[in-house]
């Protein structure tokens, strides 16, 4: 009787330590100074054909536009400070957006099918800047033709890994229609 009691005790204050630990994480996550400009903003459309996207002006984001019924796909989400400051590296810190062209094909001309469409556009410090990859092969930053393009790509795909571990894209039903 003294062995349970005493694994419950230890039990129990892992649990109360583990939730203190996970309260001070999230304290300091909500407290976190911004790093980006007061008119930070910026949208993202990625995937097969364009069909996932997310504008933190409106906090509208889509896991797919190619549905009968895109309601049940979409969801308000305001990101937190720190998930802004790390968009906010990944395309003026990792890399400096303003530098690629307008339209832009990281994988230069190679092609898939399907294919993806990635666009993002960002406001910070009075200027926008929009980015338009329309119609790339799919790949890695393994297939990118140039130290800057696999620069560009790896800030596309983490913010992609950003935004698709939300919560709100977890509670998203599964897409009714796949790609081969």
């Amino acid at each position: 009787m003294k062995t349970v009691r005493r694994a419950f005790a230890y039990a129990l204050c892992a649990l109360i330590l583990l939730g203190a630990c996970a309260c001070g994480k999230r304290a300091s996550a909500e407290t976190e100074e911004p790093v980006y400009p007061k008119d930070f903003a910026f949208s993202f459309v990625w995937g097969v054909y364009g069909i996932s996207s997310y504008d933190s002006r409106t906090g509208r984001l889509v896991k797919t536009k190619d549905t009968a019924d895109i309601e049940k796909y979409t969801a308000a989400v305001t990101l937190s400070v720190a998930d802004m400051n790390t968009v906010y590296r990944r395309l003026f810190s990792d890399i400096d957006l303003a530098a690629y062209p307008d339209t832009y094909d990281p994988f230069d001309g190679m092609g898939s099918k399907p294919n993806q469409t990635v666009i993002v556009s960002a406001t910070a410090g009075g200027q926008t800047k929009t980015v338009t990859c329309k119609g790339i092969a799919l790949g890695g930053p393994e297939y990118c033709y140039s130290e800057e393009a696999k620069a560009f790509w790896t800030s596309v795909t983490a913010i992609v890994e950003l935004l698709t571990s939300l919560p709100e894209w977890e509670a998203f039903p599964p897409y009714e229609k796949l790609y081969q």
